[in-house]
């Protein structure tokens, strides 16, 4: 059972993010890396799973792995979300990221702008739409995007010589960044590390500025991505999971 500092939905608010280390157990850590393993075995030639030498990802990672839907009823994620969110806040999208010595890459400042939703509909304000792992996906208005909460959980120690994702603290207050914004930001911020034990997690706003360096020690760097609403969407758009949260607070 992890505990939070007084300052935890503090940081969220000013800094858009922060880590909290022992947000699963060891048995729950083991169980996971088990459902993933054999996952990646039986799904390995599905839309779901890109390999490139080496599994590097799995998404719609809930259908894939069911023990990774089942975390939106675990107590210590629901003290993490709940806070911020509020009592009915929902798991909508699950993604796996996995680094390791045959898949060692990193990836470029961004924000994350896609939500998975059930089907293209015509809504305004939504848009562009693009098709992932078979799934609609689609950019939306900034407002929803300010009303989301991202639970990374890992799997593995990430020191920073294994990749660890790096932040711009209080990016996230700048909604949707267009290039020459996102540039000054890294011009004029100092990047903070996270790096984060077994079975402790990085929250996190999708809207802060977040990169990653290829690993200088790589080592498996499993990562559990979860993503969390606030509310539903605009009618008719549905989320493509609305799993709810159970709160034992």
């Amino acid at each position: 059972m992890h505990t939070l500092s007084l300052t935890y939905q503090q940081d969220i608010e000013k800094r858009g993010y922060s880590i909290v280390e022992n947000v699963l157990g060891r048995e729950d850590v083991d169980a996971l890396r088990t459902a993933v393993e054999h996952a990646i075995i039986e799904s390995r030639d599905s839309t779901s799973v890109r390999d490139r030498g080496g599994v590097y990802a799995i998404r719609n990672v809930t259908e894939v792995v069911p023990a990774v839907l089942a975390l939106h009823r675990h107590s210590d994620i629901a003290q993490l979300v709940e806070p911020i969110l509020g009592a009915q806040a929902m798991l909508v999208r699950g993604l796996m990221f996995d680094k390791s010595h045959e898949s060692n890459w990193g990836i470029f400042w961004h924000q994350d702008l896609s939500i998975a939703v059930r089907q293209k509909e015509a809504v305004t304000d939504f848009g562009p739409w693009s098709i992932k792992a078979g799934i609609q996906h689609v950019q939306p208005p900034s407002a929803i995007l300010q009303n989301m909460l991202t639970v990374r959980l890992h799997l593995d120690d990430c020191p920073e010589s294994n990749g660890a994702l790096r932040v711009l603290p209080g990016s996230h207050q700048s909604s949707r960044l267009n290039t020459l914004e996102s540039e000054t930001l890294q011009q004029n911020t100092d990047p903070a590390t996270c790096c984060v034990k077994s079975g402790g997690a990085v929250i996190m706003r999708p809207l802060l500025l977040h990169s990653s360096h290829r690993a200088t020690d790589p080592a498996r760097r499993r990562v559990i991505h979860l993503e969390f609403a606030a509310e539903p969407l605009p009618e008719p758009l549905q989320w493509y999971i609305s799993g709810k949260l159970i709160s034992n607070l």
